[in-house]
């Protein structure tokens, strides 16, 4: 393939500066999720990359629970398989981090997966320590719809405290969910949800 065409699409000098760039007409941003394909045919994911930074050669991304940290994709490599099918670039639609505890940060972020079947919410889950930049547990979740994010989020690993249930009903309020579809923030409805 010859040199793909990269476009800087905020105001940088150039993409190694930028958080926001184009490669072969595709729209890529820092934060956004790379979900590699066992191939182009397949739809099994094998490994969930968040993209981290741009170089002059290429995109350095974080493999989310994968076997190794990081991982360096030349733009000819990325663009080859974004055409193949091997990729697809998910955007992030909303990112909230706060503490759980005195000893963990919590990361929550939501992405909207859109292919020609449909649309599908990932929700990946982090933890850390405070003065750790690495997380030291990492979650992907593909939920089928905006009501699956809810129960990941409020019943299958439930908020521990009235504080976290808040982070997290901000956290989908921001991410344009309906105030009316989330559980009440107040102890009576955590209860509810951790019995």
């Amino acid at each position: 393939m010859t040199e793909p065409d990269i476009e800087v699409l905020d105001d940088s000098q150039g993409y190694p500066y930028s958080s926001h760039i184009s490669v072969e007409g595709t729209e890529v941003q820092h934060g956004d999720l790379l979900l590699v394909f066992e191939s182009g045919e397949s739809r099994t994911v094998d490994f969930f990359e968040r993209v981290y930074v741009f170089t002059w050669k290429g995109i350095i991304t974080h493999l989310i629970d994968g076997p190794l940290p990081a991982e360096f994709r030349e733009f000819e490599e990325f663009a080859e398989d974004k055409e193949s099918g091997r990729i697809a670039v998910v955007p992030e639609r909303e990112q909230a981090s706060f503490f759980k505890d005195d000893e963990t940060i919590r990361t929550v972020s939501l992405y909207q997966y859109i292919y020609q079947e449909g649309m599908q919410p990932i929700l990946v889950d982090e933890q850390r320590d405070p003065i750790d930049r690495d997380p030291y547990e990492q979650r992907v979740t593909l939920c089928g719809d905006s009501d699956e994010v809810i129960e990941e989020l409020f019943s299958n690993t439930p908020p521990a405290s009235v504080d976290e249930s808040r982070h997290l009903r901000k956290f989908l309020l921001a991410a344009g969910y309906n105030e009316s579809s989330l559980p009440e923030s107040d102890e009576a409805q955590l209860n509810q949800f951790t019995e």
